[in-house]
């Protein structure tokens, strides 16, 4: 059986989006395929080898219930067991591309290799939201491996760890700590918990820093309003420059030199326009009276 059929539902009228019966089925079926003797496999191979297809299809099923015992042994690592099969029936495929009978290796022996390459990729590539180099995968692995070891001591505080951890590989506690940083599963905002008897969410509890609340948005709006009402009564000109210059009335603000484009003036020109509109502003016993607002 090759990858796709691993996906494919078995008997007749059975629901394709059935995962688990389908898993349930395929293993059942490939339990009834029976395991060849050293003598038959060698046959087959050689007739493989040769492109007979009927003999590398019976070589294939034959094995694969040693993919899915291998593929058993990857599970917790972010796939589903029926991808890490189908991905390791992708490595038998490969494997007997490349088997050389004539060594006197059973095959099994042989295509172990390449099955587990082709799920341990499958696992550096498609587990994790982010992908990254494989280099670094391999490296975040191997801290893995070393945390599981030194994790046995369990008198070590967190900085003991990561310097327990980095003089088993031989690198700086820095690469430690980054590796460490990084190995970390990203979790999605809308992954669901239980608080008490209520379902709730990762973001019901994420503060949007950026989004004014309701009381904020109408205070805001208030203090806009009453503003605009004080350099309303500024002189034309300077109402509308002070409102160009800071932003107000739903205008985009603007540099000095921004400014004394629009109206044809000098920087210096703009900036003695400004401070004498600020300071009629600053007189105003209203515009005193705004202060409250931002206090």
């Amino acid at each position: 059986m090759t990858k796709e059929k691993t996906k494919k539902t078995g008997g007749r009228g059975r629901p394709r989006d059935s995962e688990e019966n389908t898993l349930l089925i395929y293993l059942q079926e490939i339990n009834r395929i029976p395991l060849l003797m050293k003598d038959e496999e060698t046959r087959l191979a050689k007739l493989a080898a040769k492109g007979n297809a009927a003999a590398r299809e019976k070589l294939i099923n034959a094995n694969l219930r040693f993919v899915v015992s291998i593929a058993k042994k990857y599970q917790g690592k972010g796939l589903p067991l029926e991808d890490l099969i189908s991905e390791g029936n992708v490595g038998l495929l490969n494997a007997i591309k490349y088997f050389d009978v004539e060594k006197g290796y059973r095959f099994i022996t042989y295509a172990v290799w390449w099955i587990r390459q082709a799920i341990l990729k499958a696992i550096f590539e498609k587990a994790r939201l982010i992908r990254l180099p494989g280099n670094k995968l391999v490296e975040l692995n191997k801290v893995e491996k070393a945390r599981q070891i030194i994790s046995l001591r369990p008198d070590l505080s967190a900085d003991e760890e990561i310097r327990a951890i980095a003089t088993f590989l031989g690198i700086s506690v820095k690469k430690t700590t980054e590796l460490m940083s990084i190995h970390t599963d990203v979790q999605s905002i809308d992954d669901a918990f239980l608080k008490g008897n209520n379902s709730v969410t990762i973001k019901d509890f994420v503060i949007d820093e950026f989004t004014p609340g309701p009381a904020e948005h109408a205070i805001n709006s208030i203090l806009k309003d009453e503003l605009e009402e004080e350099v309303s009564k500024l002189e034309e000109r300077s109402a509308d420059l002070i409102r160009h210059r800071y932003g107000l009335k739903g205008r985009n603000p603007m540099t000095l030199k921004e400014t004394g484009t629009r109206y044809n003036l000098s920087r210096e020109r703009v900036r003695q326009i400004e401070k004498k509109a600020l300071g009629q502003l600053k007189q105003s016993k209203q515009v005193r009276k705004l202060k409250n607002y931002i206090a």
